[in-house]
């Protein structure tokens, strides 16, 4: 396992204006955002109706912030299913049922309370990477919007005005 924090990606680099003054990664991949067909859940997670839920309400917002690209499905698709045991995990441990008593009838914490705090510990791990924290969304670069080579083609060019010229032997203007 390597040491130390993760490499920048070449793209917020460019954006800070290379402060280390070091080579970029010309080989680093440039992964597709995904389309308007990845709001609907994977079929991993569609059977589960809090999971799916979650994939309705993230994937349209990361897509539109140009943060979910085909690499990430998998993570996204990971956090939703984290974030179903969450909840599932809370609905067996409500308030009144923190702590339980063990079969030698001493109070214990419950363990569904354990599995809640894990899956959330996972959503937050998973929530950084695809920039759903305050934090996270200051280390996520955005993909960029893919160029169009016919963009300047798409505005008409303002008429060109003759510019008017002074005659350098008499001093008059002339336009041309």
């Amino acid at each position: 396992m390597k040491r130390g924090p993760s490499p920048t990606p070449t793209a917020i680099r460019r954006l800070k204006g290379n402060p280390g003054k070091r080579a970029f990664n010309a080989s680093e991949p440039v992964v597709p955002v995904v389309g308007l067909d990845s709001d609907e859940p994977p079929p991993l997670i569609a059977g589960d109706a809090s999971a799916a839920a979650e994939w309705r309400r993230l994937a349209p917002l990361l897509r539109r912030a140009r943060v979910l690209t085909e690499a990430d499905v998998n993570a996204l698709t990971a956090y939703c299913q984290q974030w179903s045991i969450y909840q599932h995990a809370l609905t067996q441990a409500p308030p009144e049922r923190r702590v339980v008593r063990s079969p030698h009838d001493y109070p214990v914490v419950n363990p569904y309370l354990t599995v809640a705090n894990k899956a959330l510990m996972f959503c937050d791990r998973i929530g950084e990477q695809l920039g759903l924290s305050p934090g996270g969304r200051a280390r996520v670069a955005a993909s960029p919007e893919a160029e169009d080579a016919f963009k300047a083609f798409d505005t008409p060019h303002a008429p060109r005005l003759p510019r008017a010229r002074k005659d350098a032997e008499n001093g008059t203007e002339t336009t041309h």
